[in-house]
């Protein structure tokens, strides 16, 4: 098997190591190398969640926290999606990952593969859904699809900027 592919790591904990975020997943979708590189990414990620190497429960790298702290979203990466997500599922209570998950599995994406039972669940659920979410909005030509039928269509400048960020990474060794 080869270690990489269109430059993202073909072993999940590999991958997590160097901050590839879970909705890079290099294999096809409900495939049995997706759900090995998937459990990968998860166990490293728990690991490092309870071990603190990155930071207070938390998988979020001191880089990517600067970045949202500058962009003025300190718990998303600001972009129109993060937005939108933030804005339909942001509660009192914090996040409500019912209707979260419901806005993924509107979008053809399941999330049950995730762990849901160690610190920071919550956080790696919705960093990894989001970014499953903007792959398929993006693929959808914008649209958002939600769990009542409903559609929320993104500007064709966020289309833009995601097809940029989910091309292979062909420069990167195969």
């Amino acid at each position: 098997m080869q270690d990489r592919i269109n430059g993202v790591p073909t072993n999940g904990a590999v991958a997590y190591k160097e901050n590839v975020v879970a909705g890079d997943c290099p294999f096809l979708e409900g495939s049995p190398e997706a759900d090995a590189w998937y459990n990968e990414w998860d166990e490293a990620a728990d690991q490092a969640t309870s071990f603190g190497t990155k930071g207070p429960g938390s998988v979020v790298t001191n880089r990517y926290r600067a970045n949202y702290s500058d962009q003025g979203h300190p718990t998303h990466c600001g972009d129109e999606l993060a937005i939108l997500l933030n804005n339909l599922c942001s509660n009192k209570a914090g996040t409500n990952i019912e209707l979260f998950e419901a806005i993924c599995v509107a979008n053809g994406i399941s999330l049950t593969r995730y762990n849901r039972t160690t610190k920071g669940w919550q956080g790696r659920l919705r960093m990894t859904g989001r970014n499953l979410l903007a792959k398929k909005v993006r693929e959808q030509g914008g649209y958002l699809r939600m769990p009542d039928g409903d559609e929320y269509k993104l500007s064709q400048d966020w289309v833009i900027e995601a097809e940029q960020k989910f091309k292979p990474k062909t420069d990167q060794g195969l």
